[in-house]
């Protein structure tokens, strides 16, 4: 074996402090409990493109996680680090399937399961018991909630768009769906995730007065303790969006840690909304890296008021039901070859009195620009 002389060996542990710094200056303190959540649908039901993942896709999104320097943990242990400000590994991820339908139980469950890997189902109590023989039945629901890595979520009891519904329909349905599930399962979940990604103030009141810990959106970005628990984002993963490029950049990708985001309510009253979020201090010197795009529209105009404060200014007003905001950042690097990562932010906004209505209920929220 050969020995290093105390020159070179100085030298090497220098050069890897001086890449453990170089990577470490890219994060901010906020970022110590980030982490990138997963929204899968179908897995394998090559008919429905728009949320399916092909099974081969899904097979190297795994293998890509546990082969990679990815840490791949349970829902509810990400949540409890965010809520009690406690750090999470680097590269954190999590993994949740929406809906609940009999292909991610054949074709995605038993290789989760062989791989030890964690996971959550979302499910609507009314589609399992219903007789269509395209979701998950309550027997083996019941079988995998005994086990340890995984977590069971809601949906409202049918997987149906209530965003601008009375509330009374609104807990109608959820509190359909806790009974269903107590009665099935002995137990009401605690994780709620909004059909479609649709939310709005009051849906979301109505989440919290019922005692859920968080909920789920389907809008892009990164989850972290600055995070609405009651509107986490995710990112859907479908064939057409499923491809490995974009999923290395996705579960490298870093929050955009905001406060004071406009609007509050995702349920639109104008279709020109006023568009707007507060850097955290940590990021308001990187604030010219900052792009944003808006679906079905111009790029917006972004105005920068003071060092912190971020409005985009829509060309246009809204032309369709629902709208997608991304923003964007390159975050700072040193290593010359390192690849760069991003961070994220983004919204989902609806306006129900605009003419080009989404009626497809396949619909779902890429993240795609």
């Amino acid at each position: 074996m050969r020995i290093l002389s105390p020159v070179l060996y100085t030298f090497l542990v220098a050069l890897l402090l001086c890449s453990h710094m170089a990577y470490a200056e890219q994060l901010v303190p906020e970022d110590k409990n980030a982490a990138v959540i997963l929204a899968y649908h179908r897995v394998g039901e090559d008919a429905y493109p728009e949320t399916n993942i092909r099974v081969e896709q899904f097979r190297s999104h795994i293998t890509e996680l546990t082969e990679g320097a990815y840490n791949i943990l349970p829902l509810p242990r990400i949540l409890a680090a965010q809520k009690n400000d406690e750090p999470l590994p680097h590269h954190s991820v999590a993994i949740t399937f929406d809906g609940g339908h009999k292909s991610v139980i054949e074709n995605a469950v038993p290789l989760l399961i062989e791989a030890g890997i964690p996971f959550t189902i979302f499910v609507a109590a009314d589609q399992i018991s219903s007789e269509t023989n395209r979701h998950i039945d309550w027997s083996s629901l019941r079988k995998l909630a005994k086990n340890e890595l995984v977590t069971i979520g809601l949906h409202p009891a049918g997987y149906t768009r209530l965003y601008n519904e009375p509330e009374e329909e609104i807990r109608r349905q959820i509190n359909n769906a806790l009974v269903i599930s107590r009665k099935e399962l002995g137990q009401a979940p605690k994780l709620f995730a909004y059909p479609f990604g649709e939310t709005s103030a009051a849906y979301i009141n109505i989440v919290k007065e019922l005692g859920f810990n968080a909920a789920f959106g389907q809008h892009s970005g990164v989850s972290a303790g600055t995070t609405n628990p009651y509107n986490i984002p995710r990112f859907s993963m479908t064939e057409s969006f499923g491809d490995m490029e974009r999923f290395r950049m996705i579960v490298n990708a870093l929050p955009i840690h905001a406060r004071d985001i406009e609007p509050a309510d995702p349920l639109l009253s104008s279709p020109r909304p006023d568009i707007g979020f507060t850097l955290s201090e940590s990021l308001q010197n990187q604030a010219d890296r900052l792009s944003c795009f808006i679906s079905d529209s111009e790029k917006p105009t972004i105005e920068h008021i003071g060092s912190r404060r971020v409005e985009l200014r829509l060309q246009e007003k809204m032309q369709a039901e629902r709208i997608r905001v991304n923003c964007t950042m390159s975050v700072p690097k040193e290593e010359k070859f390192e690849e760069t990562r991003w961070r994220w932010l983004g919204m989902l906004l609806v306006h129900p009195k605009i003419g080009q209505q989404v009626t497809n209920i396949n619909y779902v929220d890429t993240g795609a620009e």
